[in-house]
């Protein structure tokens, strides 16, 4: 039965949200709307809404308040800083941000946000008053609530000033959402109550470290470690460390289990992994430069692991700082200084009985009569927390009897191994538990919970229920993702479980030592008594197989023989047949197997999944077979598969992938007639030329045919496809069946020659993102006009190179949802005048629209506009980008490379004006300009060729005068140079 009460409980704060505010100013306007528009989003919020005389007494209720929050929105009106309670209030809020992670929400409401940062305005009278009242008596008090003004008024927020919105309601609506969002992100780690046993003391002295001046192991870094001995605790630490400490940081990565997924995906896929998560799109580590990140490395084992991993630390900016968990004291020697490496010790009696007491009854002491017991059983985990955990959980709602005969066991067989405390938690597990338990640390580890019990299913374990089991003994645990997690202490048991049961072998139920793996196979030393196989072939040299290799295995419920992603496999040499393959697989992997086809007496009625990817089959078999239990194929990447076999029995078929199959002509129409089939992937099957489905789908959401070249005919359509790519084919035509797909929200096409486009396309309501390329197709601006009569939804609308376009309709001021418009290549000459009304678009490209001769007002919000190529433009006008960049300091990328009719037009004037000011804005803001305008006249990519023309140069860092042109305007302009930070000015 699984567990109730605390150990489930995920400690939830009290409040979503604490609301900081000045009564006097804002509480029956402002704050009364936005507490309503957050009651009807169903957030909670708390705010001192009692018109009472606030008192000391007060105040710890008010800290706690805020300390049971999960963000806090801080209204700055007129008077705010003229009441001290406030002050008070927002140091406390600050304090709670650094400490546990506390979300803040800066809203300047009717005040400028540079009067709070700098202390000018109300806000500055405020101040001198304080200064004047108190002198020296309160000082300390005083600079507290400056530093705390200043240092709010730097966090991203609202201001009402803003022309993003008309009215309060507007700028409420917008603050709903912004809370909304970072509400649903949450912490990183949900931590259950046992995990805060002495975590307070443990990340305080880390935090403690991180807060000294230390020696740096890169430029801008601050490096410690935490060490100690498995199931100390480290992650746990780690864990809750970054959760209190990531709202403060630009950008922030927490990889975990590095020793084991640099062996399972690679060093390559680990390191792709954390730029993503610091970059989130591109993955050029010089984007990390000035931006303020946290990254931690969990359970480090290698001097390579360290080098990989922490190189993009050199691009990063100050005050950044990295976490590395390990067991391993030589690996952070020379790299960080001792006095900042955290040791995790074994715990005292007192905190190990704690949190045993917490896994053994739900509380934080003994149970009565369960005293002396509970004493034995700390006794027995020598102050380790993992073994605390597991005989803990295996001793909960025990009779006393029970509980004595367990720890008997351990206190007369005692060889200071926590292995035995460990399997006394096994031990209690019935048979079927106990093959789920040896198959997960065997070969499931890590991949998704769905995924294992759609196989351990099959194999007739009740995986749902015996999954429960395990992890109410602590011996797995589930990710927020639904990752099956195993310790690795825990899984070196479950090892060591089976190897003991036989010295050889070829006696023994499930492998994985690559030795004792290699052995079997080359020798052909297989046994009935071997279920499960798996072997990394990256970590072998040469293996030989023989076509009667797998002949004695008729158990083999499993077999995995994979190459981890980025890493190449070793030279498995086979003659291609193999005689005999179990009829008991549940799940095949073969990676670069160089079978043509499987055995021909191979049954595959149990097979889960089949996963042969860079494979040299031709066919998988001939015929049809039952195959009741198939979810998954993947074959992609096998160049010489010719043809798929009937899969009409395949009644459980879910996700195929075939690309890359180079050889593929036919895909057998079985294949999209499986109302189950949800995924399939084509992309690069040069050869295929029809795909069709005898019938409207129910299930299928993904189908992709990227570069299927030959690719001429389309007739697949479900009702749950919401993404369709069709770039790179050769489809030449769109037909009617397009409005099948009544779900769909993007749509790529290219290279269509035939006929226009389908009524039917402009009855898809849910259409968001639409992308047409290189079309000879009619685009009329009256099928236009359907379109976005019909498809108000946008937010993403290409028409590129599209050579018969040359109008767009007045009705696009319709697409109110839209963000980007790219007409890259058109014949348009002019935009409508509407277009001004488009107030979310951001992006707006007219790439060599070489007819283009004059543009209309811009709308309001575009970040990046690019006309470059656009040699007839004579008439353009960027104030109201200029004006977006001035209200809201943020940079916007203007391109008007090779416009030469622009040389001689008065509209450069104004343009070089308008980016003027943005400029002088910005810099005045104290923002970091990443891009603000790329060249009014002409845009030169090569750097080293624009520095040879500088007649001035000088080596970095002194000063070299120059003369410049006159001009009717102050600002000439800037050169950037894209190889680093810096402008050349």
């Amino acid at each position: 039965m699984a567990k109730q009460g605390m150990l489930s409980s995920l400690c939830p704060r009290k409040y979503q949200v604490f609301i900081s505010f000045r009564g006097e100013d804002v509480r029956t306007s402002f704050i009364s709307h936005l507490r309503s528009a957050l009651s009807r989003d169903n957030i909670k919020a708390y705010m001192d809404d009692h018109n009472l005389q606030k008192g000391d007494e007060l105040w710890p209720s008010l800290c706690q308040a805020i300390q049971d929050s999960e963000l806090a929105i801080v209204v700055f009106s007129e008077h705010y800083a003229a009441s001290k309670w406030c002050l008070n209030e927002l140091v406390e809020i600050l304090h709670c941000r650094k400490s546990q992670g506390l979300a803040v929400i800066p809203v300047f409401y009717e005040v400028d946000p540079s009067h709070i940062r700098k202390y000018d305005g109300t806000c500055g009278e405020a101040i001198s008053k304080y200064e004047t009242y108190f002198g020296d008596k309160d000082n300390e008090s005083i600079q507290k609530w400056k530093a705390a003004l200043a240092e709010a008024a730097h966090i991203s927020g609202w201001d009402s000033h803003s022309r993003e919105y008309k009215n309060d309601s507007q700028l409420i609506e917008k603050i709903v959402v912004d809370v909304s969002e970072k509400l649903s992100q949450g912490t990183p780690f949900k931590l259950k109550v046992e995990d805060f046993v002495q975590i307070e003391k443990h990340c305080g002295e880390v935090k403690l470290l991180l807060s000294k001046n230390q020696d740096q192991l890169q430029k801008n870094v601050h490096v410690i470690g935490i060490w100690g001995m498995g199931g100390i605790g480290k992650t746990t630490i780690a864990k809750a460390l970054f959760s209190q400490l990531f709202p403060q940081y630009d950008a922030v990565c927490f990889l975990p289990n590095v020793r084991e997924e640099s062996r399972r995906i690679g060093l390559t896929s680990l390191r792709h992994k954390l730029l993503s998560d610091l970059l989130k799109e591109g993955h050029h580590e010089r984007r990390l430069s000035n931006k303020k990140v946290l990254i931690v490395l969990d359970d480090v084992d290698s001097f390579d692991q360290l080098d990989e991993l922490c190189e993009p630390c050199n691009y990063v900016g100050p005050d950044s700082k990295v976490i590395i968990t390990t067991r391993n004291r030589h690996l952070l020697r020379g790299r960080v200084d001792d006095r900042h490496v955290y040791e995790v010790k074994t715990w005292s009696f007192a905190e190990s009985l704690e949190l045993f007491s917490l896994h053994a009854f739900n509380e934080r002491r003994p149970k009565k009569g369960y005293e002396d017991l509970s004493n034995r059983a700390v006794n027995c985990a020598r102050g380790v927390p993992l073994a605390l955990k597991v005989l803990g959980s295996n001793l909960y709602s025990r009779s006393i009897k029970f509980w004595d005969g367990e720890l008997s066991k351990l206190e007369n067989y005692r060889n200071d191994s926590i292995q035995d405390v460990l399997q006394v938690s096994y031990d209690g597990l019935h048979d079927l538990e106990k093959k789920i338990f040896l198959d997960i640390a065997f070969f499931f580890k890590g991949e998704h919970k769905d995924d294992v019990i759609r196989i351990l299913d099959a194999c007739d374990f009740y995986a749902t229920s015996g999954i429960e089991v395990l992890e109410d003994k602590a011996l797995v645990t589930l990710s927020n993702s639904g990752m099956i997690q195993m310790h690795d202490l825990i899984q070196e048991m479950g090892l060591n479980i089976v190897r003991g049961g036989s010295e050889d072998p070829r006696n023994r139920s499930r492998l994985r030592d690559i030795e004792e793996v290699s052995d079997v196979l080359e020798n052909k030393n297989g046994s009935d008594l071997i279920e499960g196989i798996k072997l990394d072939l990256s970590s072998i040299e040469d293996l030989h197989l023989n076509a009667d290799t797998f002949d004695r295995m008729t158990n083999l419920r499993i077999l995995r023989l994979y190459v981890p992603s980025g890493k190449r496999s070793g030279n498995v040499h086979h003659s291609g047949v193999l005689s005999k393959l179990s009829s008991k697989l549940r799940y095949l992997e073969w990676n670069g197997c160089r079978l043509k086809s499987l055995p021909k007496s191979f049954c595959g009625k149990m097979l889960v999944e089949i996963c042969m990817p860079h494979s040299h089959v031709t066919e998988l078999w001939q015929g049809v077979q039952d195959l009741a239990n198939l979810v998954r194929i993947d074959l992609s990447e096998c160049k010489h598969l010719k043809n798929v076999p009937d899969l009409s029995k395949a009644s459980k078929l879910k996700w195929v992938n075939l690309s890359g199959c180079e050889s593929l002509c036919d895909i057998h129409p079985s294949v999209f007639s499986l109302d189950t089939l949800e995924t399939s992937t084509l992309d690069g099957c040069k050869n295929v030329k029809s795909l069709k489905s005898e019938k409207h789908l129910r299930s299928l959401k993904e189908i992709s045919v990227i570069g299927c070249t030959s690719l001429k005919e389309f007739w697949v359509s479900s009702d749950s496809i919401k993404g369709l790519d069709l770039s790179s084919t050769g489809i030449e035509m769109l037909d009617s069946s397009i409005g099948r797909l009544t779900k769909l929200r993007s749509l790529n096409v290219e290279g269509l020659r035939h006929g226009n486009l389908p009524n039917e396309l402009f009855s898809l309501k849910c259409l968001r993102e639409l992308r047409i390329c290189n079309c000879r197709l009619a685009i009329d601006k009256e099928k236009l006009h359907v379109l976005f009569d019909g498809s108000r939804s946008l937010r993403v609308l290409h028409l590129k190179d599209c050579c018969n376009l040359s109008e767009l309709p007045e009705n696009i001021w319709g697409l109110s949802k839209l963000h980007e418009l790219r007409l890259d290549g058109s014949r348009v000459k002019t935009l409508p005048t509407t277009i001004k009304h488009l107030k979310r678009l951001n992006t707006l490209s007219l790439k060599n629209c070489r007819m283009l001769e004059s543009l209309p007002k811009l709308p309001p919000n575009v970040l990046e506009f690019i006309a470059t190529n656009c040699r007839s433009l004579r008439t353009v006008s960027i104030s109201t980008l200029a004006d977006f960049a001035l209200r809201t300091g943020k940079g916007i990328i203007v391109s008007l490379q090779n416009c030469s009719n622009l040389l001689e037009s008065p509209s450069l004037h104004c343009i070089m004006e308008d980016a003027h000011l943005a400029t002088k804005s910005i810099v005045l803001k104290n923002m970091f300009l990443k891009e603000l305008f790329r060249g009014t006249n002409t845009r030169i990519d090569n750097y080293d060729y624009v520095k040879r023309q500088f007649k001035y140069q000088t080596t970095p860092y002194s000063l070299v005068i120059v003369d410049l042109p006159s001009s009717k305007s102050d600002f000439v302009g800037f050169v950037r140079n894209d190889s680093n930070s810096d402008f050349v000015c």
